[in-house]
């Protein structure tokens, strides 16, 4: 290891830490660690699951970290729910990985004959984040996809599939690789849309970041 710090802040892209601190991590590039100081480093993972999961296994097994944070927006699927709410990410999963059957259905790999849903770091198909409950926030359930969808007929399919809050790009990719590597990890969402839109609406998206870096600068001063 050539360096240990006590936290390692993830986000998918750079945007989504524009608004934290004095908003030169808007700069940082895919890839990189940036220190901060002598606790605390950034990475910007890149948005999805392959990216998620090259950059941070080959950080966390070049550097040792006390914790794994992971910031970023979120797509709501409760359309009547207030956007630009914060949330801890207590479980999640590979929402799309699996096999469509002949009928129509929908079998995820983990839970198949591939993959026990019960072999660690997975919990009956989910991977469940340890430290969710040590953040102040309503705690969420999420759905990592690979391919984001607002058709309200694949939303609504999803979903009996497999209820969750939000939906993200990288939840499941970021607690998958610091469950393996035995890190510590945890992760806040802001929501700036819904998944399936009311009419005409647009997303939060400069509200949620604000809401986002705020909170993230009040968990920093702990590590600092």
């Amino acid at each position: 290891m050539s360096h240990t710090r006590k936290l390692l802040l993830c986000a998918a892209c750079a945007n989504e830490l524009s608004k934290a601190g004095d908003g030169s991590l808007s700069a940082l590039q895919t890839g990189f660690v940036t220190p901060i100081n002598s606790n605390i480093d950034v990475l910007i993972t890149g948005v999805g699951i392959f990216q998620t999961v090259y950059h941070l296994t080959r950080v966390l097994s070049e550097y040792e970290y006390e914790t794994v944070l992971t910031a970023g927006i979120a797509g709501d699927y409760n359309p009547d729910r207030p956007l630009c709410q914060l949330f801890s990410v207590q479980k999640t999963m590979f929402a799309d990985c699996g096999f469509e059957t002949v009928n129509g259905g929908f079998a995820p790999v983990a839970g198949s004959k591939f993959l026990d849903g019960n072999l660690p770091p997975f919990q009956s198909g989910y991977i469940i984040n340890d430290m969710a409950n040590t953040i102040a926030l309503p705690m969420a359930t999420v759905n990592t996809v690979n391919r984001t969808c607002t058709e309200p007929n694949h939303v609504a399919k999803l979903l009996k599939r497999f209820p969750a809050d939000l939906e993200t790009m990288e939840s499941a990719a970021m607690s998958y690789v610091c469950a393996m590597r035995h890190v510590p990890h945890a992760e806040i969402r802001c929501t700036s849309n819904h998944i399936v839109p009311k009419k005409q609406e647009k997303w939060l998206l400069e509200d949620a970041l604000c809401k986002l870096g705020t909170y993230v600068d009040t968990i920093l001063k702990d590590f600092y």
